[in-house]
């Protein structure tokens, strides 16, 4: 018997039916096994083998939340709405113990005024910038002695902060309530480092950083605030706006997007990227291998779930429908082909025709906030 090309057994994979176009269902792996390095780490927190399992978004306006905010870009207090905010939110609902309080970078806004704006969480951050392009993209930079303050939405009593480290970094303070702890980075420059403060209280006070080393700047790349006395699912939201899949897939230094990705090392990595790719005519082999340098980052730890994302619009903005197909077809085939579980968000609001019509987009590439709901359910179906 002459076996079909790519099948298995006779059976033709779903890889070759990816290949060819085929309609498969909006959620979709080639094995049992895509989320089996997900499961693991769920289990051991489940049982108590461990305190905390780690899941990363990496993408682009769609998984920082634009559109489910107000504002001209509608991102004004977008955060909240988000995809990862969501899944979050429905973990937890679910049973499984979250860990939400954190952020990531500058998320692609130009202005600290927007960053807090996105995520009032924040307040503070008076004269200070964007840096270097790291994790939820650029980092927050402070030249100066002025403090930034983050509210967690619960008592907490730890916290870690992900900075530029190394010796030619300034020593700086990371306060709460009555309490502060000076943290010094050290090692070699330009490393990605993540730095711990336990506090003796454990409550919802303000968490406040503080530059107070002269030396070279603080470049803030985020913070996870947790109550040590209750194990759970970070959840980091690393979307940053505009960017295409190069963008996340750079590991060209120890801070960038990839590298740091990867010295974090989440347990489970939601990748959504290609609407800025495929609108802004990047070739989609180019943008294969930006998503795939990324999901062999993310594999290294973890199980990786690759998102196709959705358009709305009377016309295809994110590319024609043709091309749109047959970007699909190819991340549907990355995906099996690197046992990553396959999310069609596109299918899940019924294409775009439909999508446009039942309003599921507040402009022709960003969500409304029910839309990204409907999103962050099929995911967190998936992994509960």
């Amino acid at each position: 018997m002459t076996r079909t090309s790519g099948s298995i057994g006779g059976a033709v994979s779903p890889a070759a039916l990816a290949r060819a176009g085929a309609p498969v269902p909006a959620l979709e792996s080639s094995s049992a096994t895509a989320l089996l390095a997900w499961a693991a780490a769920r289990g051991r927190l489940r049982s108590g083998m461990a305190d905390v399992a780690r899941i990363a978004f990496v993408g682009d306006s769609k998984t920082m939340g634009a559109g489910a905010g107000t504002g001209s870009n509608a991102t004004t207090g977008a955060f909240a709405r988000s995809r990862p905010a969501r899944v979050a939110a429905l973990l937890a609902a679910g049973g499984l113990p979250v860990r939400a309080d954190a952020f990531f970078g500058c998320a692609g806004l130009g202005t600290i005024a927007d960053v807090l704006a996105y995520d009032p969480r924040r307040s503070g951050f008076s004269g200070w910038g964007g840096g270097s392009p790291s994790l939820g993209g650029a980092m927050m930079v402070s030249g100066n002695g002025n403090p930034g303050q983050f509210q967690p939405g619960g008592p907490v009593d730890r916290c870690s902060v992900f900075l530029r480290g190394g010796s030619d970094r300034p020593a700086f303070t990371v306060g709460k309530g009555s309490e502060t702890v000076t943290l010094t980075p050290t090692g070699a420059s330009g490393t990605f480092a993540r730095m711990e403060a336990t506090f003796a209280t454990r409550d919802a006070s303000p968490i406040i950083v503080t530059r107070t080393g002269t030396g070279n700047n603080l470049l803030l790349a985020g913070l996870i605030a947790w109550d040590s006395t209750r194990p759970g699912v970070e959840i980091a939201n690393f979307g940053v706006y505009g960017v295409t899949a190069a963008y996340q897939a750079d590991s060209s230094s120890p801070i960038a997007p990839a590298a740091a990705l990867a010295i974090y090392a989440p347990h489970l990595t939601i990748v959504n990227l290609g609407t800025n790719d495929s609108a802004q005519g990047v070739a989609m082999v180019t943008w294969l291998a930006g998503v795939r340098a990324i999901v062999q980052q993310a594999r290294a730890s973890g199980s990786v779930i690759l998102a196709w994302p959705a358009v709305g619009g009377a016309s295809p903005t994110g590319g024609s429908d043709a091309a749109r197909a047959s970007w699909r077809s190819a991340l549907r085939a990355l995906a099996f082909e690197n046992d990553c579980l396959f999310v069609d968000e596109e299918a899940l609001l019924g294409g775009r025709t439909v999508a446009q019509a039942s309003s599921a987009f507040t402009d022709p590439l960003h969500e409304a906030p029910w839309a990204y709901d409907v999103q962050a359910a099929a995911i967190a179906r998936a992994i509960l």
